[in-house]
């Protein structure tokens, strides 16, 4: 029998190429189209998040960051294909079980007709390629794939999520300063190794302000 396939590998692939991939560089316009040209003083956090919310990757354009659209919409279509896929799965052997059970009542004479006779054709689709089944194996296949769809569909949900937050996040990390003003300082001391970090502000920045 068809056996379910595994319907994680797409969500953990774009966890972690999102994960990877760096946000657009600080101070700069985020650029795309035309119709997704933000001047840098005009982004928000908010902006990104809504229209991410609107339209999968949208929150990504605004962000200036279309290398991550492909793996968003990958990960969509493979969970959205598993979905579908494992749905008209779980149709065929819902009938098949549907008919094959009661079919078995009535072969034991405890039903005189099977009121599921319309559902034959699915039983012999699956007996034609497995020969004949019972109605059990039929039945735990069915929750199966039941299982797979629904799984699927959740890892969908989690996919416009995760790209929701996604684009969140990065539209603030497009303000996070990595300059040449921070700088972070390992060295050794008397009870092991010590961690500095100096931060330049403002006026002081010639003489040099430090924060450790």
């Amino acid at each position: 029998m068809r056996m379910p396939a595994p319907r994680s590998t797409a969500l953990l692939a774009l966890v972690g190429l999102l994960s990877l991939v760096p946000p657009a560089a600080s101070g700069q316009l985020i650029q795309a189209d035309s119709l997704f040209l933000v001047p840098r003083s005009d982004h928000s956090p908010r902006g990104a998040l809504w229209r991410s919310a609107a339209v999968p990757g949208w929150g990504q354009l605004y962000n200036g960051q279309r290398i991550k659209l492909p793996f968003i919409y990958a990960a969509l279509g493979v969970l959205g294909y598993q979905a579908w896929s494992a749905h008209d799965d779980y149709v065929l052997y819902r009938e098949a079980y549907q008919y094959k059970a009661w079919q078995e009542l009535v072969d034991a004479g405890q039903q005189e007709s099977n009121p599921k006779a319309a559902f034959q054709p699915a039983y012999d689709q699956l007996a034609g390629t497995f020969g004949a089944i019972s109605s059990r194996p039929l039945r735990t296949q069915r929750n199966n794939f039941r299982r797979s769809r629904d799984f699927s569909l959740i890892g969908v949900g989690l996919v416009y999520g995760l790209a929701m937050l996604d684009a969140y996040v990065s539209a603030h990390l497009l303000d996070f300063d990595v300059g040449e003003n921070l700088s972070l300082q390992v060295s050794p001391g008397p009870e092991g190794l010590g961690v500095s970090a100096r931060i330049h502000l403002g006026a002081s920045e010639r003489g040099g302000s430090s924060l450790r």
